[in-house]
C-alpha cells in the first residue's frame, strides 16, 4: 500500500502535464512541492497524516500599516466562515509576518481531476486575497472568494 507521500508524488507527477497554467514544480527534501503558476503565484503542497491528506498553502504578502486593521478584520471574518469556504483559512506567519492562506484535501479516493479542480479553486481564492492584501485603500466589496457563494472547496 502506497504511503501518503507516494500518493501525493504520483498525483503531482500527473498534474504537471495536465495543467497548462503550471510553469514549474519543485520537490523539496521534507518532502513538499512548490508549484509555480504562469502569473508567478506559488502554492506549496505538504503531506499530512491521520487522515492522509495534502495541505495547500500560499503567501498573500504583508498588510500595509494603512490597511492592516481592515485586512485583519476581513480575514478574521473569513476564517469564521469555514463552512462556506470549505475550510480555507488565513493566518499570520509571526508578528509583522506575511499572511498565509491554506486548506487541506483528503487523499482517500482522490483522483487527478479532483486535485485539478481543488487546486484551481484554491488558486483563484489565493489570487483574490493577494489582490485584497495589496490594494492601496480598504474596499467595502465582499470578501474575496465569497462573492455570490461561488467558492466551494470541500476538503
Amino acid at each position: 500500500m502506497a504511503t501518503t507521500i507516494e500518493k501525493i508524488q504520483q498525483l503531482i507527477q500527473e498534474l504537471g502535464p495536465n495543467m497548462q497554467d503550471i510553469d514549474a514544480i519543485v520537490q523539496t527534501e521534507e518532502p513538499s512541492w512548490a508549484i509555480q503558476f504562469s502569473d508567478e503565484t506559488i502554492i506549496i503542497i505538504e503531506a499530512a497524516e491521520e487522515p492522509a491528506r495534502m495541505v495547500f498553502s500560499a503567501e498573500l504578502g504583508n498588510a500595509s500599516e494603512n490597511n492592516q486593521r481592515a485586512i485583519y478584520e476581513a480575514l478574521l471574518c473569513y476564517n469564521l466562515m469555514w463552512r462556506d469556504t470549505g475550510g480555507v483559512k488565513v493566518g499570520l506567519a509571526g508578528p509583522q509576518g506575511a499572511l498565509i492562506i491554506s486548506t487541506e484535501l483528503c487523499l482517500e479516493g482522490l483522483m487527478l481531476n479532483d486535485l485539478q479542480i481543488s487546486l484551481t479553486n484554491f488558486l483563484k481564492i489565493t489570487r483574490s486575497w493577494q489582490g485584497f492584501v495589496h490594494q492601496t485603500a480598504p474596499a467595502s466589496a465582499p470578501l474575496p472568494g465569497m462573492e455570490g457563494g461561488s467558492f466551494h472547496m470541500h476538503a
